[in-house]
């Protein structure tokens, strides 16, 4: 006869996840499989539905509440003991294994599961000595099997309750100082805004465009109300992408449309779809923007973090992922997100899916923002060129040149610029043909252009051989010929040493008390 060691107890509770804030989506997804079937049996409609989460730092407790159907007084003790043996449909339910719900006992000293039945005025409650569970686990002279070891540390009781209510409440008593985390109100809002199948907020202006996808291919995109301590909880996607600090950021780059995908298997299956913003693409998005990087999601509850998509799985490069804003949903029944929910159950499908994005992720999104980049990077030179002319001109008409050599430099400036102005004048225009043939390209060549549109380079820069007025140190009439030739190899060797801001500075104000 088999034994299944206390071990086991402890590989589903106490090691089963590295982050814990984990529990709050385990918890959350129980929840709204009860609440879709809450929907289906006309026990409340879409509107009230509704995912309580209670943070009390204070007391140390933490309260997931739903008002969904709860579980029947002679059905609670059977099902809330039968551990990783769940009745849930792989199909169509977002947690199927019946392990998700240990994972607070890592987490606190006593972990209670309480629940009503609408018709029932009764409250049937479970509770686990978490406490003593681990004890026990630690304790190499206690041995009690898997079984033995659960019925030692819980216990149950009813309690009178209003027959018409229905719900069903998890709640975390004494959470453990190493698991402060979890009583960090701040933290876990962000955790859940990326993770949580919850609406976009209101201030992603893109958000009905997405809804209007979904309606339009008849898509599912599950959403749910889910508050935390009161405030209602939304993904934290915007349309404005920052850099700096949280206390002082600046909008660095904007999202100006979104493009849409679908991926299909051999068959014409559909796998996923998704959605990732158009930008400029300058550079990856700093992790100030909480929801950077192409996000992978079942059931609209993320699967893995930020890094999922990343290199070397899908992205070519490992800066890739995080030069874009999107989600993949995966909808196909045979992608089932594994264990730790960390990624898929590696199956052929999972194999299938994974070649079906690759054109998308490893070659499309990659050769966008080096597209980007190439655009910008010609923008950018033939910008400085106009840039290095005014210079020039401005100098040559007002004397500013230190001596010949200075003169001579500027030249060879001026050259070195306009033939790389004019190698990004032939580039652009190859770029420009590639938008033509493509609109998200045409979307970022547009806007990019718009960005750093600047006037034309002059074809022909009129250089003085005899300027009027020929060196900067022509106007100190104080000086005769011989110290104005020393004040200029001074002002050489100034420019020659230090950057050029800083030269000019300097030159400036010498030239300005020479001057006196």
């Amino acid at each position: 006869m088999a034994v299944i060691g206390k071990n086991v107890i402890e590989h589903l509770t106490t090691a089963m996840y590295e982050n814990n804030n984990i529990i709050f989506r385990e918890y959350i997804q129980n929840s709204a499989d009860q609440i879709d079937k809450a929907i289906a049996t006309d026990i409340l409609t879409k509107g009230e539905a509704c995912i309580y989460i209670d943070i009390n730092a204070k007391k140390r407790t933490i309260s997931v509440y739903d008002n969904a159907t709860g579980i029947c007084k002679d059905e609670f003790a059977k099902k809330l003991l039968s551990i990783a043996d769940s009745d849930k449909d792989r199909s169509e339910d977002k947690g199927f294994r019946g392990i998700g719900r240990l994972g607070g006992l890592a987490c606190c000293n006593k972990l209670i599961f309480a629940s009503s039945y609408q018709g029932e005025p009764i409250k049937s409650i479970m509770v686990w000595d978490a406490k003593k569970l681990r004890e026990v686990i630690n304790d190499p002279k206690q041995r009690p099997d898997a079984s033995n070891l659960v019925d030692m540390v819980t216990s149950f009781e009813e309690e009178k309750y209003d027959k018409k209510e229905h719900f069903f409440e998890v709640k975390l008593v004494d959470v453990i100082e190493e698991n402060n985390e979890l009583l960090d109100e701040k933290s876990v809002r962000k955790y859940l805004q990326a993770v949580a199948p919850v609406p976009y907020q209101s201030g992603f202006v893109f958000r009905s465009k997405i809804y209007d996808y979904v309606k339009d291919k008849d898509f599912k995109l599950d959403e749910y109300k889910i508050l935390v301590n009161e405030e209602q909880l939304f993904k934290g996607y915007t349309s404005n992408l920052y850099e700096g600090t949280v206390e002082k950021k600046t909008i660095y780059d904007s999202i100006t449309d979104l493009e849409f995908k679908e991926f299909y298997s051999t068959d014409n299956e559909l796998l996923a779809w998704m959605w990732f913003g158009i930008t400029k693409y300058e550079k990856q998005i700093p992790a100030l923007n909480k929801m950077r990087g192409i996000r992978l999601r079942k059931e609209n509850i993320q699967v893995g973090n930020s890094e999922t998509m990343s290199y070397p799985r899908f992205f070519k490069e490992p800066r890739g992922n995080y030069y874009f804003v999107g989600e993949i949903f995966a909808v196909h029944n045979a992608l089932v997100p594994n264990a730790r929910r960390d990624y898929f159950n590696i199956n052929q499908t999972c194999r299938i899916f994974e070649e079906a994005l690759k054109p998308t992720i490893y070659i499309e999104l990659y050769k966008l923002y080096h597209y980007a980049n190439e655009v910008k990077n010609a923008l950018t030179k033939k910008a400085k060129y106009v840039e290095i002319q005014k210079e020039f001109q401005e100098k040559q008409s007002s004397g500013e040149f230190v001596d010949e050599e200075d003169k001579k430099s500027a030249i060879e400036k001026l050259e070195k610029h306009k033939v790389a102005a004019e190698s990004a004048t032939k580039k652009l225009g190859l770029r420009s043909s590639n938008a033509d043939e493509n609109p998200v390209y045409k979307r970022v060549f547009e806007t990019l252009e718009s960005e750093y549109k600047a006037e034309e380079p002059k074809k022909e820069l009129i250089i003085e051989e005899k300027p009027e007025k020929k060196y900067i140190t022509q106007t100190l009439s104080k000086l005769d010929k011989k110290e104005r030739k020393l004040v200029s190899k001074i002002y050489a060797i100034i420019k020659a040493i230090l950057p050029k801001d800083m030269a000019e500075m300097v030159v400036a104000k010498i030239q300005e008390e020479l001057s006196k």
